[in-house]
C-alpha cells in the first residue's frame, strides 16, 4: 500500500467520521424539538384543565428528563461512529454518577421527596399550608412555589421562606378541606371593596362561632361587580363532616347583619 492511498482512505475515514458526527447532532436536535412539541401538546390537552398551577413544573421536568435522554443517547452514538469502545465510557459513567450521587445525598433526598410530592398532589401553589421540617419548625403561609428541590412559602409576616424538600417531615393543607357550604350574596356598594369583604367575613365567622363552627375556615372573595352592586362568594371549609351549617339559614342571618348596618334596604313595617 503507497503512502498516498494510505492518506487517501484516512481522509475517507475522517470524513465518514465527521459525516457520522454531523447526521447524529441533526437527528439528535430534530428528536429535541419533536419531543418538545409532544410534551407542550400533551400538558396543555390533559392537564391545564386540572393541575393549572403546576403545569409549569410537570412540563419543565418532563422537558428536563427527555433532554437528558437525548443528550446521553446521541452521545453513546457519537462514540460509536468515532469507533471508541463505549463499555469504559459507560462503566467510568456509572462510578462519577455514583460518587456524585454520595457526595450530594442532601440534594438526592430533596429531589426524590419533591417528586413524590409532586405526583401525589399533597399541595399545590396557592394552598395555604402548614410545614413541619425534621428540626421541629413550623413553617406556615401560601406556596410562592414548588419545585424538585424546594418548596417556596410566603409566612404569614410576609417572609419568603424556602423550605428544602427532603427537610418536610408533616404537611398540613387547610385549603383541602371539605366544603360544607357556599353561596353568593350581591350587596350595593359601601365604599372600599376590601373593607366590605372583610366586614362580611366578619358577620360570618361570628354567624358561624354561634353555630358551633368554631374551627372552620371561613373565606370570603369578590366574584362579581356592576356599576351598583359588588358580588360575594362565601365558603365555609371545616374538617368536622357533621353539624353542617344550614346554607339559608346562614344566608338569612348575613343579609339580617347587612340589613342592620344599612347595607341593604330592609322592609318597612306595615301599620
Amino acid at each position: 500500500m503507497t503512502l498516498a492511498a494510505f492518506d487517501q482512505s484516512d481522509v475517507r475515514a475522517l470524513a465518514g467520521h465527521f459525516e457520522g458526527t454531523a447526521v447524529t447532532i441533526a437527528a439528535a436536535f430534530l428528536v429535541w424539538r419533536i419531543a418538545l412539541a409532544l410534551i407542550d401538546r400533551f400538558f396543555a390537552r390533559r392537564f391545564v384543565s386540572r393541575l393549572m398551577p403546576r403545569v409549569a413544573t410537570f412540563c419543565t421536568l418532563a422537558k428536563s428528563m427527555v433532554g437528558i435522554l437525548i443528550m446521553l443517547a446521541g452521545t453513546l452514538e457519537l462514540l460509536n461512529v468515532w469507533a471508541v469502545d463505549v463499555v469504559p465510557a459507560v462503566w467510568s459513567a456509572g462510578f462519577v454518577t455514583a460518587a456524585l450521587a454520595f457526595g450530594s445525598q442532601t440534594v438526592v433526598r430533596d429531589i426524590v421527596t419533591g417528586f413524590f410530592f409532586l405526583f401525589e398532589d399533597q399541595y399545590d401553589v396557592g394552598d395555604h399550608v402548614e410545614l413541619v421540617t425534621s428540626g421541629g419548625q413550623v413553617v406556615s403561609g401560601s406556596v410562592e412555589a414548588m419545585g424538585l428541590r424546594t418548596t417556596k412559602v410566603v409566612d404569614r409576616q410576609g417572609r419568603f421562606v424556602v423550605v428544602p424538600n427532603g427537610n418536610i417531615a408533616l404537611v398540613t393543607n387547610a385549603s383541602r378541606l371539605p366544603s360544607r357550604a357556599g353561596f353568593t350574596i350581591a350587596v350595593p356598594w359601601k365604599g372600599d371593596a376590601l373593607a366590605m369583604r372583610d366586614t362580611i367575613l366578619s358577620h360570618v365567622r361570628e354567624i358561624g362561632t354561634a353555630a358551633g363552627k368554631r374551627d372552620a375556615h371561613w373565606s370570603v372573595s369578590l366574584a362579581d361587580t356592576t356599576a351598583d352592586a359588588a358580588t360575594y362568594r362565601v365558603e365555609l371549609r371545616s374538617a368536622n363532616a357533621q353539624g353542617d351549617v344550614d346554607q339559608m339559614d346562614l344566608r338569612e342571618r348575613l343579609v339580617a347583619r347587612l340589613q342592620s348596618d344599612g347595607w341593604i334596604p330592609g322592609c318597612e313595617e306595615s301599620h
